[in-house]
């Protein structure tokens, strides 16, 4: 049996058409190869949200300048397509699901290829663009022949410790540095980094293993105000620090564990973010789409996260800074100021254009340079209300308005410890006291610190006690 399976597939690998369909390089679901050990879950994936890409509608704000649902059509699939797993609205411009995205795990994967030819507009061969120069060597490495023939022949469990050397679920790397790489810039996420392992304690721990997964449906932060076809579709859930197999039972005293009922781990445990030097970086504090073009600020060295009350990450409405409530938590944020023009219909918008969630209307980058009337590089007030791009005698935009809007982006990793991060995890005199500089009581709704503003908290310790831990060896002097 194994000598047949032997010749099988080294007949498949060297070119014989139909041997080679039971392959996952030829990068096609059917019954032949994914299919035939597992059933339906082409049906699954397709329903998941990576495929649906059910995105947060002010998502593209940063980037595009507009809401995502301006985004349609082709233009969509020239934006988005580039990190998109296949199947769903892809399929209508020739680009298929691909197992291959999310579970190759040997670094052969040109995700660059694929992401250029969807961007160029050529779908047709994106696909087959990613495993074009690595297709040959896959199909004659002998781990690849050795793992699919043994596939024949090896029944479960057993075969997962085969199988899952060329493919498996998906790796850290490969999440960090393509689909999500742009969170770099967003909140100083170092995961892209080589060196990622000086950045965050969890460094080797791999992304699926806290965002649980089921049903194809990768765990996620909470999401608030989304319509519950959403919702539904979230699937999996993020492990808490607390978690069975996490930091269960860890505690720090019981002064400081008091503070968990209001205060997320990471609050003390990021309290440094990288501002540059990072894989996808720098990190953006502002953009401005203004004058029609995108321009940013970025930092140029290491910066602290601004503590908040966190309680979700808004999905129809800007994730603008939240109120104390009685399910909001102290989380930290990377805050982004965006500007830009917006129509002025939401009567929100048009009373506090820099305060208001509302996500608004806002105004097309291309319209809003064809409103630079006098070509001087800067769009005013008059210029784009008295704009008439139909030349039909009315101007397009008579109430529009300029928006200041301050947006916190929640940060979740770069975790620091006692001999990791940038910086010591933070101290009860960092946050109480006279010498408090790392959060702002009255910004978060106080009066006052509530440990009192002139109480002195330096030397205070934070002890750590972790179940089952060997007591600590004290020397003594021998007795006699």
């Amino acid at each position: 049996m194994f000598a047949a399976a032997g010749v099988y597939a080294f007949a498949g690998y060297s070119g014989n058409d139909a041997l080679a369909v039971h392959y996952m390089t030829e990068q096609e679901w059917s019954d032949a190869s994914c299919g035939g050990c597992h059933p339906g879950m082409d049906e699954e994936v397709a329903e998941s949200y990576h495929v649906e890409q059910d995105l947060n509608k002010w998502t593209s704000l940063m980037e595009y300048g507009v809401d995502v649902d301006s985004i349609e059509g082709e233009e969509r699939a020239l934006t988005y397509g580039q990190v998109h797993p296949g199947g769903g609205y892809m399929e209508e411009y020739g680009v298929d699901l691909d197992c291959m995205s999310c579970h190759e795990q040997n670094d052969l994967y040109d995700y660059e290829a694929r992401s250029e030819a969807i961007a160029s507009g050529n779908f047709d061969i994106a696909t087959e663009a990613a495993l074009e120069e690595a297709r040959t060597e896959m199909q004659q490495e002998p781990l690849y022949v050795v793992s699919y023939m043994l596939d024949v022949l090896t029944p479960l469990p057993l075969v997962t410790e085969i199988h899952d050397e060329v493919n498996a679920g998906p790796r850290a790397e490969q999440c960090a540095s393509t689909c999500h790489i742009d969170a770099a810039s967003q909140t100083g996420v170092a995961w892209a980094d080589e060196d990622y392992a000086q950045y965050d304690v969890h460094a080797d721990v791999n992304c699926y293993e806290c965002h649980e997964t089921e049903d194809h449906q990768i765990g996620s932060p909470e999401v608030i105000d989304a319509p519950e076809s959403v919702l539904e579709d979230m699937g999996g859930e993020v492990k808490s620090c607390d978690s069975a197999g996490c930091h269960e039972g860890i505690s720090h005293g019981a002064l400081v564990d008091g503070h968990l009922s209001a205060v997320e781990c990471e609050t003390c445990h990021i309290p440094a973010l990288p501002g540059t030097g990072i894989e996808g970086g720098p990190v953006v504090s502002s953009f401005s789409w203004a004058n029609g073009s995108r321009e940013e600020v970025t930092y140029d060295s290491d910066f602290t996260p601004t503590i908040s009350w966190y309680d979700g990450i808004p999905y129809n409405s800007l994730p603008v800074k939240t109120n104390m409530s009685e399910d909001s938590m102290l989380k930290p944020f990377n805050t982004i100021t965006g500007v830009w023009w917006d129509e002025g219909l939401d009567a929100d918008v048009a009373a506090n254009p820099n305060t208001s969630s509302a996500i608004g209307d806002p105004i097309t980058p291309s319209i809003v340079l064809e409103a630079d009337q006098n070509s001087d590089g800067e769009v005013t007030v008059d210029e784009i209300r008295s704009f008439d791009g139909n030349s039909d005698g009315n101007p397009d935009y008579p109430n529009a308005v300029l928006r200041h809007v301050e947006m916190y982006f929640p940060v979740s990793h770069n975790i620091a410890g006692s001999n990791t991060g940038l910086a010591e995890p933070l101290v009860c005199a960092d946050c109480h006291g006279s010498t408090a500089t790392a959060i702002d009581w009255q910004g978060l709704g106080y009066e006052e610190d509530p440990a009192g503003a002139d109480s002195d908290f330096t030397g205070s310790e934070i002890e750590v006690s972790i179940p089952d831990q060997a007591p600590t060896e004290v020397e003594r002097e021998p007795a006699f």
